[in-house]
């Protein structure tokens, strides 16, 4: 009996330390999940859309950015969602680049029309 209230304790403690960490982890897959479908939701825009909202989606994209970089920098452990974190910033930088080139060639069209 003296050797199961140690053996107790131990596994409480062990349920405490666990759940805090769980606690930390649900939070950074939260915001990275978030992160995730705000990429995919304005990757799937037309390219249209996006050029005319452009500065509204860089805002709000580095809003995004620094909640998951703070959540991130909190875990011990981040290769979890180093996948699918970098998976999103390839698609995002990939779709900001076609972005940037369109409004490059709507720019030269209203130069040369002028």
């Amino acid at each position: 009996m003296k050797n199961s209230i140690p053996l107790l304790g131990f596994f409480l403690l062990t349920i405490f330390f666990t759940s805090c960490k769980t606690e930390t982890e649900k939070k950074a897959e939260i915001v990275t999940d978030n992160y995730v479908r705000f990429v995919d939701s304005v990757t799937h825009k037309t390219t249209a859309d996006a050029a005319a909202n452009w500065s509204n989606i860089e805002k709000y994209f580095e809003k995004q950015s620094n909640e998951l970089n703070c959540t991130i920098d909190n875990l011990d452990d981040t290769s979890a969602f180093d996948a699918k974190i970098d998976s999103a910033t390839a698609k995002y930088e990939t779709f900001r680049n076609s972005i940037l080139q369109q409004k490059e060639v709507i720019k030269a069209v209203h130069i040369s029309a002028k």
